[in-house]
């Protein structure tokens, strides 16, 4: 017991508590700061100074925690300068078991000053689409738009990304048979219904896209909630295939005819 007193009673325990203590308190002060700063201009912030602020707590907690660490062990009596210069070997080694860390630090603040992307954009990286719900100094979070999955990606990982837009272009074939009024008619009819789809802005018959081999090519767009492109098209295409068969028109297929002798 009088050992456990005698820690406790140290100077250096209690300026250590003391450093922690204070570290924490700066973090949560900070944190709650640049919250109240985000929320009160919500309305007048761009997506990307508010993906910067959230990337700036992260930088803030990383540099109090290695401050709060130097501290500790000046107040124990460890030289700081004397620890950095007998590293050695071991700094080589744990800089090799850093450099992913590093790399992936240095890439999520190039994608914040070169405006990559930024939180609440809709962006393919390689063959995933989906919507950006968390970037942080190491790994970059995004919703696919297809299967609700919450994919983690390292920053170093991330060379190029497009940004998607909210137009969903649908091209429609249709029978060469079919005159030009009709099927003008019956588009206009199907854009009126896809309007009526929940998170639809808008939609437009574009008119004619190219000439097929066995059908004209109609293209109609869409434009319609970035992270609901996926769902809509799937209504819009069941849209389309209902009305064009309630006005007998058969979308066209290619179709072989075997001769025999």
């Amino acid at each position: 017991m009088d050992k456990v007193l005698f820690f406790f009673t140290k100077k250096s325990t209690y300026m250590t508590i003391i450093v922690i203590v204070i570290g924490l308190i700066i973090n949560y002060v900070v944190r709650k700061l640049i919250n109240k700063h985000i929320s009160n201009n919500q309305n007048k912030f761009s997506k990307r100074k508010a993906t910067f602020f959230n990337l700036l707590k992260n930088m803030i907690k990383y540099i109090l925690v290695l401050l709060v660490v130097i501290s500790i062990l000046e107040i124990n009596g460890i030289n700081i300068t004397s620890v950095v210069a007998g590293l050695g070997i071991a700094s080589v080694i744990v800089g090799l078991a850093l450099q992913d860390a590093l790399k992936d630090i240095i890439m999520g603040i190039n994608i914040i000053l070169d405006d990559y992307f930024s939180v609440g954009d809709v962006i393919k990286i390689d063959d995933v689409e989906g919507k950006v719900i968390s970037l942080g100094l190491k790994t970059t979070k995004i919703k696919d738009i297809n299967d609700s999955r919450i994919l983690v990606i390292a920053n170093r990982n991330i060379s190029s990304a497009l940004i998607m837009t909210n137009a969903v272009g649908i091209n429609i074939p249709l029978p060469y048979e079919l005159s030009l009024q009709d099927a003008e008619k019956t588009l206009n009819d199907i854009v009126s219904e896809i309007k009526k789809i929940e998170n639809v802005a808008n939609a437009e018959y574009k008119g004619i896209d190219e000439f097929g081999d066995s059908a004209i090519i109609y293209k109609i767009v869409i434009w319609v909630e970035k992270d609901a492109k996926i769902v809509t098209k799937r209504k819009a295409n069941c849209i389309i295939k209902d009305m064009l068969d309630k006005a007998n028109i058969s979308i066209p297929y290619t179709q072989i005819d075997i001769h025999t002798k």
